[in-house]
């Protein structure tokens, strides 16, 4: 160690006085300037050279330091401006000439770049937020636009112009048809196509459907109105819209039926004089059967009456005066019954006095006779000319109420009777006028409101008919009731399909109705709330279809995840009113577990306690990705996430987690957050969204792969056609070694005998190399025990020497004691690979075989050589690459020791650059030669991957052999035996497989350890021992559990820690220990090192010994040599 320094001091100083000459080291510069051509801007002249040279080194190294900086600069920009979206500048870095023209140009082209992206921004949020009056300016900062900008700007003004004229098109179409009542109107929006085409078709064909239906409903309630009822119903239409043109076409026809058989009674009663006529309208209810009714009831009992005093008067005309007016009726007509029924008595009366003529009158009904009694004189002349006086007289007034009551009968209320007369017979005349007069005013007035509601459909109408009383005023007042209550109900009908024309869908009949007419105004109320509930799902099926086919084709050619991720944020969060949210795809690479990174966010600030990436069931992001289902959180805690701006920051109200599927897989999990609850179309709408976003990513992927194996199938395809040709040489090349091959078969026949002869000779030399190869074997295991036994108390007590436990050593003492260890510890490790050496080439190594789960190798190999990845300054990365399987089948220890050697290895040859471990299946590499690999189904390789000094190719089969490196100085700078790798050789052919080497001088090294999935050959063999119980006499009891002492990974022997008795008091014994060393020195070193501790120690020589102690008693751990005399341990 003093000479390498003093030879560094000397090389030093030489090297001074050479830098202080002024002599440039064409090398050092070189080698610095080859270092800045890669990219190394650590590299640095030195800086004790003096003179010109040291001007030169000073100078290089100010123009590495400045490209450093540059380079710094640079790599911040491309974080700040290309990462974060920040525009950031380049900080200066004190340097002028082309350095600083640099970073203004950089400078320069990140806020070129800022301008017309933020012009961008700014027009596609005024879009978002429903204004399309922004445009993007063709000159920002007076400077015009140019080439792909220019496009850019003109592309978005252009999608805004049309965007602005299709929402004003279709606003003026829905203001008309729905606010204005104006029907007819269609939207043009000039220069669409494409979806905006087919929205403003479908609005189109929407506002011309209605207006057809609504024109079609209006024509014919129009012509009800006016009294024309052979309109119908004609445009075509479906659904509840056909329901009421069904309805309405029905009660058209009810309406037509009722007029005409209301028209014909009328007729028939009042114009024809037919009595006994009845309306029949057949289907009809409610009030237009009551009316109906009443009709019928009016024109039955005008009938009755009429008939019945027509009866009386004829029988008073035929001369039968027994006859009287007997129908049950009221008012007028009963003042006209009871004024017949008089007249018919006081006729029958003078009848009884003057016989004759009251018989010729009232019973022969023959009026005008004259009573001619010849021969009389006197009174009964004077009787008789006033019986023919009367008689003549009431001749003259019969015959006159005769032709006004058959006028009556016969329909013709415009006759008077106009009788000179007196008294009684003067008030029937009168009385039978009136009753005239009254029936032609009630006719006249029932006739103008039929008219007026059922045939000119002007409602309102009421039938006035002064002095009616009794069942006259009645019948009255039920056709105004009727005419009133028809009024109400129409209007109110009327009023309403109005409003459902002017596309007021919130108006509903609210009249009082009965039968049938409740029934319309319930269809017809239906009918608009199921036309209302229709125009929303329309309105929302309709946002729903044009947003997913929107997200669909915006989606379309997509190929990159992070583009697509960052656009589907960008453009759903303003779609549902969303605030905030992220995009978390699924990653599954490099033998990790599937989880959950960011890839993309909308109005996102990274947060200390919200990480990055979410494993499955993590969280809520993790947990959606686990069940595969939607999650929505409602009433979010005031606590839980902030959305800012500029102007100020709130908490949202609910927030919603969307898995992404496709086949039942996780792509990725949506979470976005909005002050508003989140309603059942959007949660639709991001659900039918989801599987379109699923199968997008699935395709990015897929197409990804068809790349790759695109690229692959090209290789191979080479690769085959280069292998075909070589395959054509060789066959070639075959044919001529076939027949020289044939000439060398005799020769080969006569050096076969020879070689029998010789064969004989190296079997017998090969029986004893193997017996001395034995010998040796046996010697060097034997030795090397004996050696590892004192060496063990050697490193123990060097142990507690540099620990310094009473703290009476000087320090250069414990520095003497840790170089006794470290030279102990070297002096161990290679006892122990000179054993297992031994081992290997006696046949003796027993081989553990188990299922090793490989999820134990990273977490080994990251103890036992990050921190030498550290202290050296290497970088180290461990490669567990998908494949590979749970569990292998092999030897844990033998595994690792090999392991552990070559990353060992790998360490201590390479100055800089790093280390790799990769972990992968293989399906070639080994040598063909090796049966056990090629009929394993599956084989797995192990390599180990540095930048070392390398190997050269004629001594790469060398190293491999005992005791040999490959250049003696070697061992001189890196230290080493050279048994490292012939160990690692023999004990991977022992496990069936092959470590194979490439290597390259000055370029670094591969070690490929390829292992079989199968069972080695090679399993545990147990080595025979002696019958215990025969020698003991019996079953011996020993601590159940007892505590291992093991080999390290480094070759040094290592003790499981065990804890000494801390709970128990000072002074009490809470543990025992039975020590079995035949080293007497070695026994009394553990007693002493145990005195100390609360624990019991008990130390015998011999196993014999050690089975009659335990035989008495328990111990609670048993330290034991294996190598003790008689009895092995």
């Amino acid at each position: 160690m003093a000479t390498k320094a003093a030879v560094k001091t000397a090389t030093r100083h030489l090297n001074g006085v050479d830098r202080a000459g002024g002599e440039l080291d064409s090398k050092v510069v070189l080698r610095v300037l080859a270092a800045v051509q890669r990219g190394d801007f650590s590299a640095r002249m030195p800086s004790d050279w003096t003179g010109s040279a040291g001007k030169v080194a000073a100078a290089l190294n100010a123009v590495i330091e400045s490209n450093e900086r540059l380079e710094h600069e640079i790599r911040r920009l491309n974080r700040h401006v290309g990462k974060e979206g920040q525009v950031k500048r380049a900080g200066i870095i004190h340097s002028g000439g082309a350095w600083a023209s640099t970073l203004d140009a950089v400078n320069d082209l990140v806020e070129d770049l800022a301008r017309p992206n933020t012009e961008i921004a700014r027009v596609i949020s005024a879009v978002a937020n429903g204004d399309l009056s922004q445009t993007m300016a063709l000159e920002i900062d007076g400077r015009p636009l140019q080439g792909q900008f220019l496009s850019t700007a003109k592309t978005v003004n252009t999608m805004v112009g049309q965007l602005n004229a299709f929402a004003g098109e279709v606003t003026r179409v829905a203001r008309e048809v729905g606010t204005e009542g104006k029907l007819g109107g269609q939207a043009h929006v000039r220069g669409v196509g494409g979806v905006w085409k087919d929205l403003t078709d479908n609005v189109n064909l929407m506002a011309g459907n209605l207006t057809s239906q609504v024109r079609n409903i209006a024509e014919v309630t129009t012509a009800v109105q006016k009294g024309d009822l052979s309109k119908k119903i004609t445009v075509d239409v479906r659904g509840e819209i056909l329901e009421l043109k069904q309805t309405i076409n029905t009660m058209v026809d009810q309406l037509n039926a009722f007029a005409n058989e209301v028209t014909r009674v009328a007729r028939e009663v009042g114009t024809e004089g037919r009595l006994g006529g009845q309306a029949e309208v057949y289907g009809v209810g409610g009030v237009w059967k009551d009316l109906t009714d009443n009709v019928n009831i009016m024109a039955g009992n005008l009938t009755s009456q009429v008939r019945n005093i027509a009866e009386v008067t004829t029988a008073v005309q035929q001369g039968d005066l027994s006859k009287k007016i007997t129908v049950d009726v009221r008012g007028e007509i009963l003042e006209l019954k009871q004024t017949i029924n008089t007249m018919v008595d006081q006729l029958n009366a003078f009848a009884k006095e003057v016989t004759r003529v009251a018989r010729e009158v009232g019973t022969d009904g023959k009026l005008g006779g004259q009573a001619n009694v010849e021969g009389v004189a006197g009174i009964w002349k004077d009787l008789t000319d006033n019986v023919n006086t009367m008689a003549s007289n009431l001749t003259d007034q019969v015959r006159g109420i005769a032709r006004v009551v058959t006028a009556v009968a016969n329909g013709n209320l415009r006759g008077k009777l106009t009788l000179e007369a007196k008294g009684e017979i003067a008030e029937l005349a009168d009385t039978i006028n009136s009753m005239t007069a009254t029936l032609a005013v009630f006719a006249q007035q029932v006739t103008t409101v039929a008219r007026e509601v059922g045939a000119e459909g002007r409602l309102g109408g009421q039938a006035n008919v002064p002095g009616a009383a009794g069942t006259w005023r009645d019948l009255t007042d039920n056709v105004n009731q009727l005419s009133a209550t028809l009024t109400t109900q129409v209007r109110a009908i009327a009023e309403v399909a109005t409003a459902v024309t002017k596309g007021d869908l919130t108006r509903t009949i609210r009249v009082d109705t009965k039968g049938e007419v409740t029934n319309l105004k319930d269809n017809i109320n239906e009918m608009i709330r199921n036309l209302h509930d229709t125009t929303e799902k329309n309105t929302e099926q309709d946002w729903l279809k044009t947003n997913l086919t929107r997200f669909t084709r915006m989606l379309q050619g997509q190929r990159d995840l992070m583009t697509v991720s960052k656009m589907i944020l960008s453009e759903l969060a303003p779609v549902v009113h969303a605030e905030h949210g992220v995009f978390y795809g699924m990653v599954g690479a490099n033998g990790r577990p599937a989880y959950l990174a960011l890839q993309a966010g909308y109005a996102y600030k990274q947060r200390r306690n919200v990480p990055m990436e979410f494993v499955l069931g993590e969280g809520l992001i993790g947990q959606c990705a686990l069940e595969k289902k939607r999650i929505v959180v409602r009433n979010v805690p005031k606590d839980y996430i902030k959305i800012n701006s500029a102007l100020g920051e709130s908490v949202p109200a609910n927030i919603i987690v969307l898995p992404v599927l496709f086949e039942g897989d996780v792509r990725a999990v949506i979470e976005l957050a909005s002050f508003e609850p989140f309603s059942a179309t959007h949660i639709d709408f991001l659900d039918q969204l989801a599987e379109s976003i699923g199968i997008v990513l699935n395709t990015i992927e897929a197409n990804s792969r068809t790349e790759d194996l695109l690229k692959q199938s090209q290789s191979l395809a080479t690769e085959l056609q280069s292998q075909q040709d070589q395959l054509q040489r060789t066959n070639e090349e075959l044919a001529e070694k076939a027949r020289q091959l044939a000439e060398q078969n005799a020769e080969i026949e006569q050096r076969r005998l020879e070689v029998e002869s010789a064969k004989v000779l190296v079997e017998d030399k090969a029986e004893q190399l193997a017996l001395t190869s034995r010998y040796k074997s046996e010697f060097l295991a034997n030795m090397s025990h004996e050696l590892r036994t004192p060496l063990n108390s050697l490193l123990i007590l060097a142990q507690e020497l540099a620990a310094n436990p009473d703290g009476n050593l000087l320090a250069k003492q414990i520095e003497y004691a840790t170089i006794i260890r470290s030279s102990g510890t070297d002096l161990l490790k290679l006892i122990n690979d000179i054993l297992d050496l031994s081992k290997i080439e006696s046949g003796t190594v027993a081989l553990d075989i188990s299922n090793w789960p490989l999820d134990e190798l990273k977490p080994m190999l990251e103890r036992t050589f990050r921190h030498v990845a550290e202290a050296t300054k290497l970088a180290f990365q461990i490669d567990l690459r998908p494949g590979l399987p749970e569990t292998i089948p092999t030897d844990p220890q033998r595994l690792q020791q090999i392991l552990n050697n070559l990353l060992s290895n790998a360490f201590k040859f390479t100055e800089k650059g790093k280390v790799d471990f990769v972990a992968e299946m293989a399906t070639a590499g080994w040598g063909p030669s090796n049966d056990t690999l090629n009929r394993a189904s599956q084989v797995v390789a192990f390599r180990v991957i540095d930048t070392g000094i390398g190997i050269p190719f004629d001594k790469q089969q060398s190293i491999f052999e005992s005791f040999a490196q490959a250049d003696g100085s070697t061992s001189r700078k890196y230290g080493g035996t050279g048994l490292g790798l012939s160990i690692c050789r023999e004990l991977t052919r022992l496990l069936g497989g092959e470590i194979r080497l490439q290597s390259e001088p000055g370029v670094g090294s591969i070690f490929s350890v390829y292992l079989p999935l199968i069972t080695p050959m090679h399993q545990r063999r147990h080595v025979p021992v002696d019958d215990v119980e025969s020698r003991s006499g019996g079953v011996v009891e020993i601590a159940p559990e007892p505590v291992l002492v093991s080999a390290g990974s480094n070759g040094q022997w290592q003790a499981e820690p065990v804890s000494t008795a801390s709970e128990g008091r000072r002074g009490e014994v809470t543990h025992s220990l039975l020590v079995v060393e035949d080293d007497p020195v070695q026994r009394q070193f553990i007693t002493d090192l145990m005195a100390p501790t609360d624990t019991r120690t008990t130390a015998v020589a011999t196993g014999d010994e050690a089975l009659a102690v335990l035989r008495r008693e328990r111990f609670d751990c048993v330290v034991l040599d294996l190598g003790l005399p008689g009895l092995s341990g």
